[in-house]
């Protein structure tokens, strides 16, 4: 699974990839945004082929560290 990071969160995340990945995974790609709503960072994720979405609210900065596994 590759999930697409906007400029914001890549800026946040450890290690992101430069350029884009192809998609091998059955379970598709997704796109990631980092909102900030009464100063809390929060992350909002959309599935590319069906649309739907997952809100992560209260995101604290441990988790942008352990938070390897968006790549792209």
């Amino acid at each position: 699974m590759i999930i697409h990071c906007t400029k914001r969160l890549a800026a946040r995340l450890p290690e992101v990839s430069p350029e884009p990945l192809a998609e091998t995974n059955p379970l598709g790609s997704w796109h990631a945004n980092l909102y900030t709503i009464d100063r809390r960072n929060c992350i909002l994720f959309c599935h590319d082929q069906t649309r739907f979405v997952l809100f992560m609210a209260g995101v604290e900065e441990g988790a942008f560290r352990q938070a390897g596994f968006l790549v792209s």
